[in-house]
């Protein structure tokens, strides 16, 4: 089982993230490395090595997130792919092994590019999040956004069915707000509360939770 966030912004950082650490619960957080400068409102990369002292992951999420890539030229294609590879290298010493396209937007010419910088790349949503050990091409992680209408219960027993029928299940997280308006966003009671049962539910021995560079590690490669 594996959560990621979608949010490069302080706000989430301090006020959402800590509820992760606090429940020892990893994950990846998938960033625009334009938006990593430190100033107001941005993470830094003091952020960014907090984070994987917490046992998350930084992946890439392209470099600006304002380009289609499917509609990009090959200049700016490889500007977006292969910038955040440097960037991030060069800030932490470690090399990203996953992209996520922005906007789930992404083609078989860009998967071909995705190939030449990075291990894997997650889509930005299908089949419910769930993938399966036998079927899971690597280049096509599904992932899906945590139903902001599901209640804690509901969605943690989306959790144990994954812990029990063994698969790989992969969540989503954009916005906590107070009261969400739209899919992207979820209220803090039920981010709360499904992190809450998540790690309760890895006591119980019911699941594992890593981040995604881990999680590939247990699941097969079985490309399309």
């Amino acid at each position: 089982m594996t959560f990621t966030v979608d949010n490069a912004t302080q706000q989430f950082f301090q006020e959402s993230m800590p509820v992760f650490f606090e429940h020892e619960v990893p994950g990846t957080l998938f960033a625009q490395i334009v938006a990593i400068t430190g100033y107001r409102g941005d993470l830094s990369w003091d952020d960014v090595q907090t984070l994987m002292d917490h046992g998350w992951e930084l992946g890439a999420h392209s470099y600006t997130h304002s380009v289609p890539l499917t509609k990009a030229d090959d200049v700016t294609l490889e500007m977006e792919l292969g910038a955040p590879a440097a960037y991030i290298y060069r800030q932490t010493g470690v090399y990203p092994t996953t992209f996520a396209s922005p906007h789930g937007d992404y083609d078989e010419r860009v998967l071909n590019r995705v190939r030449v910088y990075y291990e894997a790349h997650a889509r930005g949503w299908g089949n419910g999040g769930v993938n399966r050990f036998d079927s899971t091409d690597h280049y096509r992680i599904h992932r899906e956004q945590v139903d902001n209408t599901m209640t804690v219960a509901q969605a943690c027993a989306e959790l144990e069915k994954a812990g029990r029928e063994g698969y790989w299940l992969v969540l989503m997280w954009h916005r906590v707000v107070e009261e969400p308006s739209y899919k992207y966003e979820n209220s803090a009671e039920q981010f709360e509360g499904v992190i809450s049962c998540a790690a309760e539910m890895r006591d119980r021995g019911i699941i594992r939770l890593m981040n995604m560079k881990e999680a590939l590690k247990y699941v097969p490669h079985t490309p399309k």
